[in-house]
This record gives structure tokens, C-alpha cells and sequence, in this order.
């Protein structure tokens, strides 16, 4: 792609609705890369500096986008017209030929158009969502427009809007876990945490983790007051939870509420830390392989439901592993990384 054809001045025009459908297709793969994305919103922020009298519809003008290269699809599909008019001699060969290209045309202009509608639908997180990412074994500090701080463990996600946050409502979408400290405002606008398995967590001013992932969703309250609802059920409830309580929320969606004497289990990820209490050697070999994406495999079954306790360093999985073995007489083996990146750790019995 040539440099040139993606200029400042062609991204401005595209958010004047100026472009060509040619322009639109090659801002869509240029889109792709999470760099120039993010290059795009901030020629957005700019331009939106330069004009103040106008108030841009992201949505609206990238819809007005996708159908016009629709309608020009549409238009290659029913138009009857074709190239001069051929001699008698070589009519019937030459309408076969001017069909067949047209038809051409037509699928290659319709799969451009489909292309273009579903590259829209997988890339609109990021068109109406700035995400906050954490790798394997980072832990990260990120401070929002309300100022209010959240803290990503390993592995999560944490998506809010470009446009509008704060404005009488403040919702969030979290994948993965998170520690929430919200910024109480002036007008009392709610904060809404929601995860993918349908949990929604709404506050005011106060302290929380939330944890989604697979298995289930979870809410450690710290501080203040927070409101559940499992948007599974058809008639949803709300559950109040106050500090100290913990609320779990299973894969079929039914919520139950705890209350925890001690809840620095639940936070000593921000200090790199596993920390177990009575907690099943299968459970830690999870929560491992979750924080550095890695396999981690109990062969023996016996030791998989042992339980144990303590604090571990969390900065390194072979190192957590080696003292876990230590602690229960296991023994550690490990499998570098194959083709497909991933690495193995298997955990047995050390039978003598």
C-alpha cells in the first residue's frame, strides 16, 4: 500500500465523509494495524480541535461508508449496459464474453463490499473503545478520565469509551481481572463494570476486584457498597454486597454471595504474589497456567487434591513451580517451547 494514498489529509476528508469507496477499502486494511488505529484517533482528536462547529457521527459516517461501496456493488450487478456495440459477425461470442466479465466484476466488487461490512463488525471494539492490555506476568496501572485508577492483573483486558465517558454514566467492559478504585463525582454518576459472561457490577464511589474469565466471574468488595446482576436470568436481581463480601457468579449464571474475614488473598496479585489458603493443588496449577500462560499439568490425582497454604513469589512460573514442589515432595518437569510457543510443566508424585 502506498504511503501517499493514506495521507493526514485523506484520513480528514474520511471524516468529512469525502472518500472514495477505493479510499474506504484501503483505510479498512490500513485499520488492521493496532498502531495506525490509534494514529487515526489522534488525527480525529485533532481535527476535531480545527472544527468546533462540528460535532462528528463515527457511526454515522462509516455506515454512510460501507453503503455506498454497497451501492456501487449493487449498481455493477444491475446495470445493462456494456462496452460498444459489437459487430453482427461476433455478436452472440462477444455478449458471452462482456456477461462473463461483468459477472466478474460483480463478485469481485460484492466480496470487496462483504469484506469491507465484516472487517467493520470486528474491528468496531476498537472504533468505539480504547482497550487497556496486560501480557502473561504484567501487572498494570491505568488512571481514567474520571480519574479514577484500575490496576490489570496478568492476561486482561479492560475496554472503555472514546467518546462520551463520564457523561451522566460510566461504563467499562473488563476481560480477565481488575481492581477498581472509582472516583466518586459530582453528580453521582453511576460506574458500571460488565464482563462477557453477562455480569454487571454497578458503584458509586468505592473499591472492588473484578475477576472474568472463563469459568466464572468474581467480586471482592473492599470498600463502599457495589450492585450485581446476573443479566442471565430473565428477570434479573440485584444483590447487594458490602465490604468484606465476596460474590462468585457460576458459567450457568447463578450468583452467590460470601463474606471473607480476610480478603488480602484476593490482592496479593498487585504485589506479584500467590497467595493460598487451604487451596488445592489443581486450583494453583490453574491459576498459573491463567497468569503466565503457560500448561501446567497435575499427572497424579492424589496430589492434585492436596491443599495448601502460603505466599509465593508470582514473577516467574519455574520458580513458583520449584518451591511448589519443594512444599510437597513433587517433583517438576519441563517442556520448552514447541512450534506452537507454548511451554509445558508437568507436577507428579516424587514416588521413591
Amino acid at each position: 500500500m502506498k504511503k501517499s494514498l493514506l495521507s493526514k489529509q485523506v484520513i480528514q476528508n474520511f471524516f468529512e465523509g469525502k472518500t472514495t469507496q477505493m479510499q474506504n477499502i484501503l483505510i479498512q486494511e490500513w485499520l488492521e494495524n493496532p498502531a495506525n488505529r490509534e494514529l487515526y484517533f489522534q488525527w480525529l482528536d485533532e481535527w476535531e480541535i480545527e472544527n468546533p462547529q462540528f460535532t462528528p457521527d463515527v457511526e454515522q459516517g462509516y455506515q454512510r461508508s460501507l453503503h455506498t461501496v454497497q451501492t456501487d456493488a449493487d449498481f455493477q450487478a444491475t446495470d445493462p449496459s456494456a462496452s460498444d456495440t459489437p459487430t453482427a459477425g461476433h455478436a452472440s461470442r462477444m455478449h458471452r464474453g462482456a456477461g462473463r466479465g461483468r459477472l466478474w466484476v460483480f463478485k469481485w466488487t460484492a466480496a470487496a463490499s462483504v469484506a469491507l461490512v465484516m472487517g467493520a463488525w470486528l474491528l468496531s471494539d476498537y472504533w468505539f473503545y480504547k482497550q487497556y492490555e496486560t501480557g502473561y506476568g504484567e501487572v498494570r496501572t491505568v488512571v481514567l478520565p474520571d480519574s479514577s485508577r484500575v490496576t490489570l492483573n496478568a492476561n486482561s483486558v479492560l475496554s472503555i469509551p472514546r467518546f462520551g465517558f463520564g457523561g451522566g454514566t460510566r461504563e467499562v467492559k473488563l476481560k480477565g481481572e481488575a481492581e477498581f478504585a472509582v472516583k466518586h463525582t459530582v453528580d453521582h454518576s453511576k460506574f458500571i463494570v460488565r464482563t462477557p459472561d453477562k455480569l454487571e457490577v454497578k458503584v458509586l464511589g468505592t473499591e472492588f476486584i473484578v475477576y472474568s474469565r472463563e469459568r466464572g466471574s468474581k467480586v471482592v468488595l473492599s470498600q463502599g457498597s457495589v450492585q450485581l446482576r446476573s443479566l442471565n436470568e430473565l428477570n434479573p436481581r440485584p444483590m447487594l454486597m458490602k465490604p468484606g463480601d465476596v460474590a462468585t457468579m457460576s458459567t450457568q449464571g447463578t450468583l452467590t454471595l460470601k463474606h471473607s474475614e480476610r480478603l488480602s488473598a484476593h490482592q496479593a496479585w498487585k504485589q506479584r504474589l500467590f497467595m493460598f489458603e487451604n487451596t488445592p493443588v489443581s486450583e494453583i496449577a490453574y491459576q498459573i497456567s491463567e497468569h503466565f500462560g503457560v500448561n501446567v499439568v497435575v499427572a497424579d490425582s492424589t496430589l492434585a487434591r492436596r491443599t495448601i497454604g502460603g505466599t509465593f513469589n508470582a514473577s516467574d512460573p519455574a520458580n513458583v513451580l520449584k518451591v511448589l514442589s519443594d512444599v510437597l515432595n513433587a517433583r517438576v518437569t519441563h517442556t520448552p517451547p514447541g512450534d506452537d510457543g507454548g511451554e509445558t510443566f508437568v507436577l507428579d508424585a516424587n514416588h521413591l
